[in-house]
């Protein structure tokens, strides 16, 4: 991706995001799982922290309280989620994997696994390391150019 001889990081970075998104839904629907890239990312993070809130989710997906809403409607209309009012304050929402939720997600994993074990053979272990240290870095970059705003 040049722009007048440039490299432009965010349209690399995210042009590879929006791929990767695609080939996980494109995946997912070749094999007849009812879920999408962000969808599983979503019930991931659930089967770590079960029960979490949907401020929490909201922190990790870094989407808006109205999208993370949206999701969990969704994924609850699938029976995929459930969701309880916490007992300590009622306004707040915790999320739970269905054993439906489980089975998708464990039903989905070995597919996600293949996309990546064939984007890990497609570069050297140093090469990743190299990868995930640059990502770091604009990661935090992003953070702290973010504060200055």
């Amino acid at each position: 991706m040049n722009f007048e001889g440039e490299i432009m990081i965010g349209a690399l970075l995210g042009r590879s995001s929006h791929k990767l998104r695609l080939l996980m839904d494109k995946v997912f629907h070749k094999n007849n799982l009812d879920v999408n890239a962000e969808q599983f990312i979503f019930l991931k993070y659930l089967s770590f922290n079960d029960g979490a809130n949907q401020q929490e989710l909201s922190v990790f997906l870094e989407r808006d309280k109205t999208t993370v809403a949206r999701l969990v409607s969704r994924l609850e209309g699938k029976n995929l989620i459930l969701k309880i009012n916490s007992k300590e304050d009622k306004r707040v929402n915790n999320i739970y994997l269905t054993n439906y939720g489980k089975q998708l997600l464990e039903g989905a994993t070995p597919f996600i696994d293949s996309v990546n074990e064939v984007l890990m053979n497609s570069i050297t272990p140093q090469e990743f390391e190299v990868l995930v240290s640059a990502f770091k870095k604009i990661s935090d970059e992003i953070d702290k150019y973010e504060e200055k705003l």
